[in-house]
């Protein structure tokens, strides 16, 4: 019997620790697809530096919330939390077509049991960033 336990407890831990890895690389994938929709919504309402003139507000709450609703199957059953969302708009009256970068940091809760080994604690910071240009439009004032 103590053979058993010997040999199991290794196993349980390799095979948990797969599990984990893998869950990491999903929300890692989900993190990056929340980090493209917010660059594909701030390329065309992203107006930081006032360049778009009938647009008004800078746009970056409903990129945030792009974001956010991109990954909310996760953020709602609480595998990502803390999800902060920037916005670099590099575009300007003179360049209309610059690039915006959005950068999402989002926290995943690592959960297997005997996997936070793998994940190296109980949390994983997972980073991704994404640019695209603007789709601006030269205005004549």
């Amino acid at each position: 019997m103590a053979e058993f336990v010997i040999a199991m407890v290794p196993l349980l831990m390799t095979f948990f620790s797969f599990v984990q890895l893998s869950k990491v690389a999903t929300a890692r994938l989900v993190v990056k697809h929340g980090t493209i929709i917010g660059a594909r919504a701030a390329s065309v309402i992203s107006n930081a530096n006032n360049n778009t003139p009938d647009a008004k507000g800078d746009g970056k709450a409903d990129i945030q919330n792009a974001v956010r609703v991109a990954m909310a199957p996760w953020t709602a059953k609480g595998g990502i939390g803390n999800v902060d969302v920037q916005v670099s708009d590099q575009s300007s009256r003179d360049d209309p077509y610059g690039w915006v970068t959005v950068t999402v940091k989002a926290t995943y809760n690592c959960n297997v049991p005997m996997g936070f080994i793998a994940c190296g604690g109980r949390t994983k910071t997972l980073e991704e960033s994404y640019r695209m240009p603007h789709q601006g439009a030269i205005y004549e004032m």
